[in-house]
């Protein structure tokens, strides 16, 4: 989905997105569609039923999200944001000057995103022996001491060949 934004999403402001989404999927709002005089439903709705830009004709496909928002669209829609099930986002990027994309899965797709997410890091407790809240810190802890020892082995055979 593209958005208009004006800097980078951070990843804090990505989970307060998704949250804010499934929040918003989770509480059933109705969704209604049809089609509309295009002078009506600006008339009604403003301007703000074009966030992907003006479509052209004189007839337009209004989705109504009831006690959301309303946009001009030719998607196809759920008659029940509950019907979409759960949000995940993967990642957002901008793509160019004002345009950031989030790319997400939904529904059986978010599952089998967060059911492979859990098993990464239940693998990772295994192996390295931690619980979910020690995992960050041990692998700070495993880095730092990489790049230690890296720079400890390269004095190391520094001091041999000057031998």
């Amino acid at each position: 989905m593209d958005i208009t934004h004006f800097q980078s999403i951070t990843r804090e402001q990505e989970k307060e997105i998704e949250n804010a989404a499934n929040r918003l999927i989770n509480s059933g709002h109705n969704i209604k569609k049809g089609f509309m005089d295009k002078a009506e439903a600006e008339l009604k709705y403003g301007f703000s039923l074009y966030q992907g830009g003006i479509v052209p004709g004189n007839s337009l496909r209004v989705v109504d999200i009831e006690g959301v928002d309303t946009e001009a669209c030719c998607g196809t829609h759920a008659d029940n944001t509950a019907e979409v099930g759960w949000v995940r986002i993967l990642k957002s990027s901008r793509i160019s000057s004002g345009i950031v994309r989030l790319e997400y899965v939904a529904q059986e797709r978010a599952i089998e995103v967060l059911n492979t997410e859990a098993g990464i890091l239940n693998d990772l407790c295994e192996v390295w022996d931690v619980s979910q809240e020690q995992i960050k810190d041990t692998a700070l802890r495993f880095f730092n001491d990489s790049k230690r020892l890296k720079v400890d082995n390269a004095k190391k055979e520094q001091q041999i060949l000057d031998l």
